[in-house]
């Protein structure tokens, strides 16, 4: 009888996993016509609470490179969803695969938790003006600068 409990005692300790403190809940690409540049997003949404003094961090592929951009973003008491964005791309092309992973790292920088993703681009960025529709807080436009940065395939 010992060894029956001693063996269902083990065998309810295995296949535990870390516990997953977020998950992906969206982003991709986004193209903004008014400022002529394109970025990624990804929203990380709270599954379970985050250790204090947290952080997350989104690692996003540079299009054309072997190289990640990261931007990271403290977590705080009492918010669910975090929305990271990357800095102004260039080289996204129609058809094009674009990895995002996002870890949570506690105060002392050891990785809690990752998860992956892929956005896949319908857009070309060349489709993008050459130089930003607006300008200023004002946003003063600048139609004239409505024409592609190339004629598009």
């Amino acid at each position: 009888m010992k060894r029956l409990i001693i063996v269902c005692l083990l065998i309810s300790g295995c296949g535990e996993t870390a516990p997953s403190y977020f998950k992906i809940a969206g982003g991709g690409l986004q193209f903004n016509l008014a400022t002529s540049q394109a970025s990624m997003i990804v929203v990380a949404q709270q599954t379970s609470p985050m250790p204090p003094n947290s952080t997350l961090e989104a690692q996003f592929d540079l299009p054309g490179t072997n190289t990640r951009q990261s931007v990271s973003v403290p977590t705080s008491q009492g918010r669910l969803q975090y929305m990271i964005q990357s800095k102004a791309l260039t080289g996204i092309t129609l058809g094009g695969r674009y990895s995002v992973s996002v870890l949570l790292h506690d105060k002392d920088g050891k990785v809690l938790d990752q998860k992956e993703t892929t956005y896949v681009s319908d857009q070309d960025q060349a489709l993008l003006p050459n130089k930003p529709l607006v300008e200023g807080p004002a946003l003063i436009p600048h139609l004239e600068n409505l024409e592609p940065s190339k004629t598009a395939p």
